[in-house]
């Protein structure tokens, strides 16, 4: 077991320096005699998870990247939610949403209704404009910028109640200030009466798939309520996005 151990250990430590890692430095990082190292190295190499470079170091070969990318396309990113989803709902007593990005709109794929929250109209497979809701701004917050641009482009933005964002530089504006603080807030912009918190979920690659809200009565989602909690829904995407491979990286 110690020797499997240290042979999980040695292939992270490749794995965490593309660049190369030298035999004499992994031999010395483990505590282990440079014959030993390269008895590892071999092993590794023989299996297709390391390549050797012309000045002798090695560094992670494809095959790594290969079995990855099998597993994240097995992942379900319901199933992971799930755990993070209902304890979001215990900590806020809010109705709990998680939205995927469906091309330039949102999809309803989970709601955990909250004890505390007002019945919602939202139901599973149920589509959602972006630029009206929380959580829509916040998968919008952090697309590339060539891709919010041909989002703004390729959208009307329909003004849905007196507080809907409807110009394209103002709504660009506070999608920097919900990128430098991690959650958006619908404020009543796309139903009346109805305050909403949302936080995107990131793939392995820093890209938006998705987005964890809160949403409940203005009466009761107050801006001081907000100030309190959004840190739980940040908290619940970060933790779904970490699970999708994410490491917090732009």
């Amino acid at each position: 077991m110690n020797t499997l151990k240290k042979a999980l250990e040695m292939l992270e430590e490749i794995v965490v320096n593309p660049s190369g890692v030298r035999p004499s430095s992994l031999a010395k990082k483990f505590g282990m005699s440079l014959p030993n190292a390269y008895k590892y190295l071999k092993v590794f190499e023989e299996y297709g998870f390391v390549v050797k470079k012309p000045d002798g170091s090695y560094i992670p070969s494809f095959k790594i990247v290969e079995l990855s990318s099998i597993i994240l396309r097995r992942l379900d990113i319901r199933d992971i939610s799930v755990p993070f989803l209902s304890d979001l709902m215990i900590k806020t007593g809010q109705t709990v949403h998680l939205i995927m990005k469906d091309g330039f709109e949102g999809v309803y794929v989970h709601k955990i209704e909250g004890a505390n929250s007002i019945p919602m109209v939202s139901k599973i497979g149920m589509k959602m404009d972006l630029y009206s809701t929380s959580a829509g701004k916040a998968i919008l917050a952090f697309l590339p910028e060539d891709e919010l641009e041909e989002y703004l482009r390729s959208t009307k933005l329909i003004k849905k109640t007196e507080k809907t964002i409807t110009d394209p530089g103002r709504l660009k504006e506070e999608l920097k200030i919900v990128r430098e603080r991690r959650y958006a807030i619908d404020d009543e912009e796309n139903e009346p009466g109805i305050r909403c918190v949302g936080s995107a979920v990131l793939n392995h690659e820093g890209y938006p798939i998705a987005a964890v809200s809160i949403s409940g009565a203005s009466s009761k989602v107050t801006m001081d309520w907000i100030k309190e909690n959004a840190k739980h829904v940040v908290d619940c995407a970060k933790k779904i996005s970490e699970k999708l491979g994410y490491s917090g990286g732009e």
